[in-house]
């Protein structure tokens, strides 16, 4: 009998044992599902969390509309120097930086804008007056809101808002007047601690001449390329002086901000002070030394020899260069 009951008392006890022991299996298992599923949640709300944050951002921010338009420096980045014109069209504001080309035809101004600091410069390429812009010309001073496709036009290495047979030509849909014009900044030859990289291109030199191509009207060196106005190309002569022509013009371009351009001159055709000028400042410092002070932010300075008349009580004249060293930022 006790050996019986001895029995059902281990049995019994056995039975214990294994009912614990199950019990702790179920709830390890339990608890590891349990931080499993937790983990599992917190991988989804934080995955969930970055791509509401990514779905809540447009390719360029929050700015971009016509109450937040991009300014000029902004605008600057977006453009790049792509030549393909863009898919969608932005809203730009700055400056208008000099007096605006209107053009009778397609009524429709070019104009370049820039920041209340100088800084930057687009082209607003025939861009017509919206009805509800608040104005109905556009002069030098003026503070824009431009809207449409950009480019880079590379031929000019210029970022622009433009258009062609596919694109709409930009829009002017805001004009405000202050009656305060913008003094626009130019650089010096002084160094203010930046890098500069100087090319030097002498237009005696027998090599320029034979890497110049007749069929076209530029010719490039390093980070510069110099157009020409097609009325002039036959004055390009091995070991000569380039002869600039009344009514020709020069337009200098680099991939980089310029600072200065330097020009050596024939004594005896040295470059006139009332010379027009866009995006730079001439001073002549002798009949054969003349600089150029590039307008602050200008990757682009154009030289028009005016056509007699253009310039009030000047003589205009030919210029006879023989060489130019443009100074650029690096």
């Amino acid at each position: 009998m006790k050996k019986r009951l001895c029995i059902l008392l281990g049995l019994g006890l056995f039975a214990l044992a294994g009912c614990g022991s199950n019990t702790t299996t179920e709830n390890t298992i339990e608890t590891e599902t349990k931080e499993v599923q937790e983990a599992t949640t917190k991988e989804a709300l934080e995955s969930t969390t970055t791509t509401k944050e990514k779905e809540t951002k447009t390719v360029y921010g929050e700015k971009g509309t016509i109450g937040n338009p991009y300014s000029v420096s902004e605008a600057l980045e977006i453009i790049g120097t792509s030549a393909s014109f863009s898919n969608e069209k932005i809203y730009v504001m700055g400056i208008v930086s000099e007096k605006p080309y209107y053009d009778e035809k397609h009524k429709s101004y070019s104009a370049y804008l820039i920041d209340s600091d100088s800084y930057g410069n687009i082209q607003i390429y025939s861009g017509t007056i919206d009805s509800n812009a608040g104005k109905r010309e556009i002069k030098e001073g003026d503070t824009v809101i431009a809207y449409g496709y950009y480019t880079y036009y590379q031929k000019k290495n210029q970022p622009e808002l433009s258009g062609d047979s596919s694109h709409d030509y930009p829009t002017y849909v805001k004009i405000e007047r202050t009656n305060t014009v913008v003094t626009p900044t130019y650089e010096t030859k002084e160094d203010n601690g930046r890098e500069i990289i100087s090319t030097t291109i002498e237009f005696t030199e027998a090599n320029m001449a034979l890497e110049y191509n007749n069929d076209t009207t530029t010719w490039t060196k390093d980070n510069i390329t110099v157009q020409f106005d097609e009325g002039t190309q036959y004055s390009w002569k091995m070991n000569v002086p380039y002869r600039f022509y009344v009514g020709s013009y020069m337009n200098i371009s680099s991939t980089t901000q310029i600072k200065y351009i330097l020009f050596e001159t024939n004594s005896n055709y040295p470059f006139y002070k009332e010379m027009p000028i866009t995006n730079g400042l001439m001073d002549i410092s002798s009949n054969t030394s003349t600089y150029i002070f590039a307008k602050t932010g200008t990757k682009n300075i154009k030289i028009h020899n005016s056509n007699k008349g253009e310039v009030s009580n000047v003589a205009v004249k030919q210029v006879r260069i023989t060489k130019m060293i443009v100074v650029c930022y690096k």
